[in-house]
């Protein structure tokens, strides 16, 4: 009497092709989460009104456009803190700025209080120097410091 196979089943016919296809599966499912928080944190950023804030004094500046070129971009994740709380807030930030002939960093310290931002620091970091846009904006418009207040006003 001839004796048949045992047939095999289903895991032990594709375990080899299944095993690799679920761990690169679940590769990109974490990979596709962290990409999804990191978007969410640079989105609460990006719409904070310092960074909006600071971004365009930035892109307005002579000097910085003198030594960045245009267009003027921001990078795809700011850095720092960023706490506001009803009226209150503190913003702490690093934005990365690039243009057609380079680099450069803006650092931005502001706090709020009744619902308006006063900023300690607007200062680009370029390669071979540093502009420091609250004493530009200052001399711009006589009279409306930014260092005191700037309004929480959308753009």
């Amino acid at each position: 009497m001839t004796r048949t196979p045992a047939s095999r089943n289903w895991w032990q016919r594709n375990w080899k092709w299944f095993v690799p296809v679920l761990g690169i599966g679940l590769l990109a499912l974490v990979a596709a989460a962290v990409f999804a928080m990191l978007s969410l944190i640079s989105g609460v950023f990006r719409s904070s009104e310092p960074y909006r804030h600071a971004v365009a004094m930035a892109q307005a500046s002579p000097e910085v456009v003198a030594a960045l070129g245009e267009p003027i971009e921001t990078g795809f994740m700011p850095t720092g803190t960023f706490n506001v709380d009803n009226d209150r807030g503190e913003a702490d930030l690093s934005i990365g700025l690039h243009g057609p002939r380079g680099k450069a960093t803006v650092y931005v310290e502001a706090t709020r209080e009744r619902k308006r931002w006063s900023y300690r620091t607007l200062l680009v970091a370029l390669d071979d120097r540093d502009v420091d846009l609250l004493a530009a904006d200052a001399l711009a418009a006589p009279g409306s410091d930014t260092r005191e207040e700037a309004p929480d006003a959308p753009l």
